[in-house]
């Protein structure tokens, strides 16, 4: 009786074992087999092949999505030129219904590069994106930042763009369109927008970009009262960092402005209006 005893429980051992072993090997098998359920989805790549992805719009633009945390955003994130410049999009956002859809949208269509620090957790991220049909192509770069600057690519923090600059006329006539031409340059050759408050109180300013760092813009701009203005303007970069605002005060007077323009013309057409003019006023 004894000998039967042990003999069962030898047989329930193993058949537990068993089962415990066809579940984990199933569970294996349909985790490996994950990517070629989702087509692929997605690509795996070392950080020197999101490198040279990444400095080079001639393959297209892939955009790098960090999916760190804040503080580790905040203490550096890969170094690549904009327009391919990384954007911070936490891991925990993808796993909330409201922002993932928002990310999807947002970046439909797109190239992106997910990196965190090791490549977990954007390995994660990128199986979530491919199982919610994300209709770009995600990248996963393996090694995250960790291997990026081990292997000697750069990385970078955030500066604020200089005060940009203003150049045109100082007087205008009323009704009278006029171009004013802008620049500002950004330390780390962001993408920067311009806000310009034509009216100079300060609601009337709106953002006006991208545009590259160190490229002049110009705009247009009609004054359809008399009075003294201020333009005011200020940049900001891709990651929202502010300049200091720029003032330039304009003069619209009660009488139009001759322009010199005009009185070249004149004297050109009639090559003796001076000496007449001259001779009449005495002089």
């Amino acid at each position: 009786m004894k000998k039967l005893i042990i003999a069962i429980c030898v047989i329930g051992m193993m058949l537990v074992t068993s089962g415990v072993s066809i579940s984990a090997t199933s569970e294996y098998l349909s985790y490996n087999s994950m990517p070629q359920k989702l087509n692929d989805c997605p690509m795996n790549i070392t950080v020197h092949e999101a490198w040279d992805m990444l400095t080079d719009t001639g393959n297209g633009i892939q955009i790098p999505i960090d999916v760190r945390r804040e503080n580790e955003w905040n203490s550096g994130y890969i170094d690549t030129p904009w327009p391919e410049c990384p954007i911070w999009y936490e891991k925990d956002l993808f796993q909330n219904e409201t922002w993932l859809p928002i990310f999807m949208e947002m970046y439909d269509g797109k190239d992106i590069v997910l990196y965190c620090k090791g490549g977990y957790r954007s390995y994660l991220v990128s199986i979530l994106l491919c199982d919610a049909g994300f209709s770009g192509i995600v990248y996963n770069m393996l090694g995250g930042i960790t291997d990026w600057i081990a292997q000697g690519y750069p990385i970078r923090n955030n500066t604020q763009p200089e005060a940009p600059t203003i150049d045109g006329p100082t007087t205008v006539n009323v009704n009278q369109p006029i171009d004013y031409t802008f620049s500002t340059a950004d330390a780390e050759n962001d993408g920067v927008y311009y806000w310009i408050d034509w009216c100079g109180e300060g609601h009337c300013g709106e953002w006006r970009g991208p545009y590259a760092s160190g490229d002049e813009v110009t705009f247009n701009h009609t004054w359809e009262k008399k009075g003294t203005y201020l333009i005011k303007v200020k940049v900001k970069d891709f990651y929202e960092n502010e300049s200091d605002l720029t003032e330039f005060e304009i003069t619209v007077p009660r009488n139009k402005v001759v322009e010199s323009s005009f009185l070249e013309r004149l004297f050109i057409r009639f090559p003796h209006a001076f000496l007449i003019i001259k001779y009449i006023l005495g002089l």
